[in-house]
């Protein structure tokens, strides 16, 4: 449990006059409580005005973390979901190029369709809603701020420094990951205007709305997952329980203005929202698509 009192303490020394080298001391000690350095301790307290300038950088790293409710416990499992999925895609995410289709075999059923061996531009890029083809430059910044973090990570140790990349990852990711099924999943049909516009067409502020939505369940939904689990394993407060059930509410509701606007989800989404108890319908949308 994070304790509020110490975070705050954190947040007072931060803000105050610490120049002097009992105030620096205080702050070493501070540190220490939080790390369990102690050979880091004795370095800041023998060479307090020299190690200043370190010691500010450590507490604002722990204050970050610790503001957004994480400990250094939480932090290292981050460290491991996020960085091991990234360094597995690492070596298979192609930036560029057309892809080979795999076609089904015969008998496979009238719904068969060929599907992609890996992710990459398609083949068929030109004749996508104008909505799907602008996933693929957006997932293409992404990417490139996903690896810049993920090298960033990779100079650094302690769960305190990776954290501030760690967030930028597990954020960008998610929604990379997302994105990339909408644009590799979404089958043309026979209705699909032939020019490759989006119909029925929507006003920028309906695009805006749902890009809001889809944006917020990206962010949200993994915490939920998080935290759903943990009251699991350590039991339901009264608060936790609240808290959970707003969260729940909230995500709901951006959930239910998708689909009235005829957007869909992957497998992999709608297992994801049933586990946190998000209803989907009609049928969970057929098990289908990405939510455009």
């Amino acid at each position: 449990m994070i304790d509020p009192k110490f975070t705050e303490k954190i947040a007072r020394w931060l803000q105050g006059d610490h120049k002097s080298d009992e105030k620096i001391q205080d702050g070493a000690m501070l540190l220490l409580q939080l790390n369990n350095d102690r050979a880091m301790y004795q370095r800041i307290i023998r060479r307090p005005q020299r190690e200043l300038s370190f010691l500010e950088y450590k507490l604002r790293r722990f204050l970050q973390l610790r503001q957004d409710g994480h400990t250094i416990k939480d932090v290292v499992k981050m460290d491991r979901e996020i960085t091991d999925q990234i360094a597995a895609a690492a070596g298979t995410i192609d930036t560029g190029g057309t892809l080979p289709m795999v076609y089904p075999t015969s008998g496979s059923g009238s719904d068969s369709q060929p599907s992609y061996v890996r992710k990459g531009i398609r083949p068929d890029h030109d004749r996508l809603p104008d909505n799907i083809k602008a996933l693929w430059p957006k997932n293409a910044e992404r990417w490139k701020k996903i690896k810049e973090a993920f090298e960033t990570c990779k100079g650094l140790t302690e769960p305190c420094d990776r954290y501030e990349y760690l967030k930028v990852l597990k954020e960008t990711w998610y929604k990379y990951k997302e994105d990339m099924a909408r644009y590799d999943e979404y089958r043309l049909t026979a209705d699909s205007k032939a020019d490759g516009a989006a119909a029925p067409s929507l006003t920028p502020e309906q695009e805006k709305e749902l890009a809001n939505a889809d944006s917020y369940i990206s962010k949200n939904l993994p915490q939920l997952k998080e935290d759903i689990a943990a009251a699991m394993q350590n039991g339901y407060s009264d608060e936790e329980a609240k808290k959970i059930s707003a969260r729940i509410a909230r995500i709901q509701q951006r959930v239910d203005i998708l689909l009235k606007n005829g957007r869909t989800f992957t497998p992999d989404r709608i297992e994801q929202l049933h586990a946190c108890s998000i209803k989907l319908s009609p049928e969970d949308n057929e098990q289908g698509q990405e939510s455009e």
